[in-house]
């Protein structure tokens, strides 16, 4: 009698005797429709994005369309600004010419910009004193 756990004595028919040819491919067909629904079931999403935007990289379009919204809106703030920057300087032009803006006080006991004040006369000739401080030796005169 041949011993069992030889390996001459396993015969690979007998090993396979429970394995039937059409179970084996039941197996192989619901193995591969569990794993075409996870597949397709996480990707929904994306493919939505991808009709979204008519692209196989739809993250793609995504940043490009944030980006040209970001810049829309930069170029809006701009012309915003430059707006108000002309604004202000016609309005600058008209007081220069001796026009009052309209619904702005007139000012008054303002000098002149070719005068100046004379407190800051006074103290214009004033010069400050030498430090007693000392960074090196080459300081000293």
């Amino acid at each position: 009698m041949p011993d069992p756990y030889l390996p001459e004595s396993i015969n690979p028919d007998d090993l396979m005797a429970g394995v039937k040819r059409h179970s084996f491919v039941l197996l192989l067909v619901v193995s591969l429709a569990v794993h075409l629904v996870a597949i397709f079931g996480t990707s929904i999403g994306y493919m939505r994005l991808m009709r979204q935007y008519k692209s196989w990289h739809p993250r793609l379009k995504m940043k490009e369309a944030v980006k040209e919204q970001r810049e829309r809106e930069e170029d809006a703030k701009r012309k915003a600004a430059l707006e108000k920057f002309l604004k202000e300087q016609e309005k600058a032009k008209a007081q220069e010419k001796g026009a009052p803006e309209k619904g702005a006080p007139e000012p008054k006991g303002e000098p002149e910009p070719g005068k100046i004040p004379k407190e800051l006369k006074a103290k214009s000739g004033e010069r400050p004193k030498e430090s007693s401080l000392k960074l090196n030796e080459l300081d000293s005169p």
